[in-house]
């Protein structure tokens, strides 16, 4: 490794010899081979931890230098041995006990090392007598750690007493970590199967249940298609030999549909007429009205039913049909054998038993059920229109057509109300001379049945427009052969928005369901006007926002130069009056001065700040690209912060790496980047070192400043570049600051096509890291 160099330039260690930097190479070229084996043999067999954990062992005993090298799983409360290479014999089953150096690894989730476990006759007894026993003495055990909690052990052995290096320890933790990888690659594999495996049931019996609803909803008022299906189906998916759905009639209960696995034995499925009775599952089913699951039917006494007739069964599930409490009928599945049926197939022959009853109902439900089916989709297709588009427009005229189409009437239009009067907005069923005669009309709230619906806030009908006082509207409607009319108000949050209007050649009245109806249909318009006019107040909003924050970006480029002029000619006038051009002071006098031009230069700093992110904002803030080397940005830093460093007893380090190519960039400005990080850095460190690194990867140039300050929370680190953004402890309003340098840096990094980040972590210091190309393509303004 290279030797560190302090700020006084003195050497804190030596270099390695040429021989050792080639055995260290080799030997971690030999450890990443081994790793990336490891890791191959991972990925390419998921399931297969036998062939992972052998390969572990092997690669442990030749890289750490070990006579024997076992490995241990845990399993409730002992280890058992999952992979052994060596000749030492071991047991393949261990207690979790403290006399023990394995076991104990495992059970304080710590590496223990005992250089002799012969001579560990009081620390661990029971494992100094299998070492005296078996002839061996170091022994070093890494427990496998899986989120904080100890699943098993790698132990490596020696037969002499020479104690594993740091470097063999942390090579067997790296295979303890791979060891960890394995298994929970296999855990993850594995309960991604299962759940495959329920995933694919599932979807099988979502499939079946919605191929059973599609017979259901092609049959609306046919029964037996849809009993035939869900018969066939459940019988199919639940590996049935046999299955069939009976239905009460005259107090009996008679087979409707039938169902077998081997076709050509259909007439095997028991077919005479049960009652409710307990002489078999299927009255026992009927009577109790509830699931019976008989796993052998032969021993069950009660059962004389399928004795006496010879079912050809073993194992039987019966499931009942009720509607409002009541039992109408019953499915019932055989198996041969003896084969109970699962909790799944049960709750689904349960769910088709709740489909067979549908069914059955919708013989008498149908039209009911046809029509809601036709408001709700109507109510669906207008809400999708509402919610998924601003267009005004579009959104009402789907409405008004909708509203038309089920109401069954002859037109329709949408009034908007503006103030004292109304305006014709979208319409359908209307003609072109109609429409604009509608739309010249000069229609007073006051004179008008939408004022009165209006006024009344509900719905207002209209059987025949004959019987309404005259006004425009009304004898424009009769001109057009119109007769009556359901007038529906739209009311918003802050007033009345319009009216829905549904009108019809023919009078009477308006049925209460298509009233309620065209209620909903109206709450959907006033939304959609709601959220027009919404959108049109924050889009007036958001131009008067971007208006006044260009107007305060400007105001305070304006005031920075402004405040500038007066600070260059104060600074100028105190290193005048500092250097004697007007006559000598004294010493209080040139201190004075002191403090006034290094407030002033700090002040300065200051507004040189704020004007940089004015011009960021008003879009000002360009790039001067150059050639320009790294290593004369990083020296720049260095030289002008390393008094800095001095004064709080900090070290300074860069390391900058040799032959880095020549960048094309904004110098001036990459110095103030780099400048702002170290001073930070210097800044918030009390104690340690800051340092800097720099070197090129790919085309980049990748450079870091490292603390070891106390760090920045992690709820802080995406914000930290933010404008203004501040981390709120005492240690930060102490230390200062705008909150604006980290904002700027990240403004001037992105327009050279670079990234800055911070990794960091509480206690232990930040890294602040940057990458910048080396030849942009291009550079851009701030937005």
């Amino acid at each position: 490794m290279p030797s560190e160099v302090s700020m006084s330039g003195a050497v804190h260690d030596r270099e390695p010899t040429v021989e050792e930097l080639k055995q260290e190479l080799a030997d971690a070229r030999e450890q990443q081979a081994v790793t990336a084996e490891i890791l191959q043999v991972i990925s390419s067999s998921p399931t297969d931890l036998q062939r992972v954990f052998a390969e572990i062992a092997a690669s442990a005993a030749r890289l750490c230098d070990a006579y024997d090298v076992v490995i241990f799983q845990l399993h409730g409360d002992n280890l058992r041995l999952v992979a052994h290479h060596g000749p030492i014999p071991t047991d393949s089953t261990l207690a979790l006990t403290r006399a023990l150096s394995i076991t104990r690894a495992v059970l304080d989730r710590r590496t223990i090392q005992v250089a002799d476990l012969q001579a560990e006759t009081e620390e661990y007894p029971e494992s100094s007598d299998v070492a005296r026993r078996l002839d061996f003495r170091t022994a070093l055990s890494v427990p496998l750690i899986r989120v904080g909690e100890a699943i098993g052990v790698i132990n490596i052995r020696r037969t002499e007493v020479r104690p594993f290096t740091d470097r063999q320890i942390e090579l067997l933790k790296s295979f303890a970590h791979q060891a960890v990888i394995a298994i929970e690659n296999t855990r993850l594999f594995e309960a991604e199967q299962a759940s495959k495996r329920e995933l694919q049931e599932s979807l099988e019996y979502q499939t079946a249940i919605a191929d059973v609803l599609n017979v259901i909803s092609r049959s609306p008022n046919e029964m037996q298609p849809v009993l035939n299906a869900i018969i066939a189906t459940a019988g199919m998916l639940c590996e049935a030999d046999y299955a069939h759905c009976r239905l009460e009639r005259d107090g009996r209960y008679h087979v409707m549909a039938r169902h077998a696995l081997n076709p050509n034995e259909v007439e095997n499925i028991p077919g005479m007429p049960v009652v409710a009775d307990r002489s078999s599952v299927t009255g026992k089913v009927l009577s109790e009205c509830r699931t019976i699951h008989v796993p052998d039917i032969l021993a069950d006494p009660e059962d004389t039913y399928a004795v006496n007739m010879g079912v050809p069964a073993r194992t039987i599930l019966g499931v009942p049909l009720v509607r409002n409490d009541k039992v109408i009928g019953v499915i019932v599945l055989f198996r041969r054998t003896v084969r109970p049926f699962t909790q799944r197939q049960i709750d689904l022959v349960t769910t088709f038993a709740d489909q067979a009853v549908i069914a059955i109902e919708n013989t008498r439900l149908f039209e009911e059920v046809q029509a809601r089916n036709r408001d709700l989709t109507a109510l669906g297709e207008v809400g999708r229109a509402v919610s998924s588009t601003l267009d005004l427009k579009v959104v009402l005229k789907t409405i008004v057509d909708r509203a038309v189409e089920l109401s069954g009437t002859d037109s329709g239009s949408i009034f908007y109300y503006r103030g004292s009067r109304f305006e014709l907005g979208e319409t359908t069923g209307l003609n072109e001379e109609v429409v604009a005669r509608f739309g010249r009309l000069d229609i007073a709230a006051g004179q008008t049945g939408l004022g009165e619906a209006i006024a009344r806030r509900q719905p207002l009908q209209v059987p025949d427009i004959f019987e309404r006082p005259s006004n425009p509207l009304r004898d424009a409607a009769i001109e057009a052969g119109l007769r009556a009319g359901l007038i529906v108000p739209l009311l918003g949050s802050e007033g009345p928005l319009g009216a829905l209007v549904l009108q019809r050649r023919r009078p009477g009245e308006f049925p209460a369901a298509v009233v309620s109806l065209m209620q909903s249909f109206a709450d959907q318009s006033a939304i959609a006007l709601e959220n027009a006019r919404l959108f049109n107040e924050i889009a007036q909003k958001s131009r008067e926002l971007e208006i006044a924050s260009q107007h305060k970006s400007q105001f305070v480029a304006n005031m920075s130069h402004e405040l500038r002029t007066p600070l260059a000619a104060i600074l100028g006038y105190a290193e005048l009056m500092q250097e004697g051009f007007y006559e000598p002071l004294g010493q209080k006098s040139l201190d004075a001065l002191t403090r006034i031009r290094s407030n002033g230069k700090h002040l300065l700093g200051l507004i040189n700040t704020v004007l940089d992110i004015a011009k960021i904002e008003s879009g000002q803030f360009t790039l001067n690209m150059a050639e320009y080397a790294i290593e004369s940005v990083v020296e720049t830093v260095r030289s002008a912060t390393e008094s800095l460093a001095q004064n709080k007893k900090l070290a300074l380090k860069t390391e900058v790496a040799k032959s880095l190519p020549v960048g094309v960039g904004d110098e001036q400005r990459l110095t103030q980047v780099l400048l702002n990080l170290v001073g930070n850095a210097i800044k918030f460190t009390d104690a340690g070192e800051v340092r800097v690194i720099a070197k090129a990867v790919n085309g980049h140039f990748a450079v870091s400043v490292a603390d070891t300050g106390p760090g920045i929370p992690e709820e802080h680190q995406s914000r930290i570049f933010d404008q203004f953004h501040q981390v709120d402890s005492s240690n930060t309003k102490a230390k200062g600051g705008t909150g604006l340098g980290l904002a700027i840096a990240k403004q001037i990094v992105e327009m050279h096509g670079g990234r800055i980040w911070v990794e960091s972590t509480l206690g232990k210091g930040s890294t602040f890291q940057m990458e910048l190309p080396t030849h942009p393509q291009f550079h851009k303004r701030a937005p």
